[in-house]
């Protein structure tokens, strides 16, 4: 017995190669806005890793096809926008076991240098790869549409000042996620610095305009790839970005600044941060002692709003 309704045993009833394609492209500037838009979030909020990010996207791409195609919807907001829906072999909704199982066979169409998608072009049934695997079936509403080519080339062409503008807003995300990365070089050289100071001070606590960097020693990282020179003057440590830095840093310096509580036991203020609760800093305004933009320190060296 055929699985399929005999109405739909006509093959112009499902989705042509370029129709699935201009879905694909409306489904990618949609997501392509919204991790530009993450992206920005994170790189503003600098809490955010690369592979945080990478795995944030994918899960919310996946929730995306899985959780809409499996709807009432059936289809992704591509697809609904061309009269495309996602049904089993007998034209009926799918469930979400089943979406998902479609999603994750498309990574074989992808492994296969994309052959898998043109499969669309010789089935009977204009299936994928993915939808031979899963059991599924991309079928039309019946509402007259301009041809799939002609919907792909406007998106495309529509496509470009978008991601004219989207590549301009993530490159800046991007120089500003490379400047974060030479910041953090700065400040992990900077660690064995507050360690040594640390120890200098719960071994002899005294006035800490006696502690500097020749006091504390040799053997302290003095330079890195971004990092011209870290010094400590009066117990504070000035970490000033030069070597191969971006401009946008170089020459540029960041302090980290000691703080003490009522036990004069040593924390530290950073750039234009805060000292942790119940500490003081040594020095009078301590962020004038640092000079690079706000926008590049991490968050717990800028000032609270």
């Amino acid at each position: 017995m055929n699985d399929v309704p005999s109405a739909a045993d006509d093959r112009a009833a499902y989705a042509g190669f370029w129709r699935r394609f201009a879905a694909y492209a409306i489904d990618y500037m949609l997501v392509a806005v919204i991790s530009i838009v993450l992206r920005i979030a994170g790189t503003l909020i600098g809490t955010i890793g690369d592979g945080e990010f990478t795995l944030a996207l994918l899960a919310s791409y996946f929730f995306y096809c899985t959780l809409l195609e499996s709807s009432p919807w059936q289809a992704t907001v591509g697809k609904r926008a061309l009269g495309l829906s996602v049904t089993n072999r007998r034209g009926q909704r799918i469930g979400l076991a089943r979406a998902m199982a479609r999603f994750i066979a498309k990574l074989l169409s992808v492994l296969t240098l994309f052959l898998g998608f043109l499969l669309v072009v010789v089935t009977k049934r204009r299936q994928a790869l993915h939808d031979l695997i899963a059991g599924t079936l991309v079928i039309r509403d019946g509402t007259p549409h301009r041809a799939g080519w002609v919907v792909a080339a406007v998106c495309a062409a529509g496509g470009v000042p978008v991601f004219g503008i989207l590549a301009t807003v993530g490159l800046v995300a991007w120089q500003e996620m490379t400047i974060r990365a030479q910041i953090s070089e700065g400040l992990a050289l900077a660690n064995p610095y507050r360690t040594a100071i640390d120890a200098q001070w719960r071994n002899s606590p005294r006035d800490f305009t006696g502690l500097t960097s020749e006091s504390l020693g040799a053997g302290l990282p003095v330079r890195g790839s971004y990092v011209e020179q870290i010094e400590v003057v009066s117990g504070m440590i000035q970490i000033t970005y030069g070597a191969r830095a971006n401009g946008a840093v170089a020459g540029h310096v960041l302090s980290l600044v000691p703080a003490l509580d009522s036990q004069r036991t040593l924390a530290w203020a950073c750039g234009y941060g805060q000292p942790p609760p119940g500490f003081e800093v040594i020095f009078e305004n301590p962020a004038g002692y640092t000079d690079i933009d706000e926008r590049f320190v991490p968050s717990t060296c800028r000032a609270v709003r």
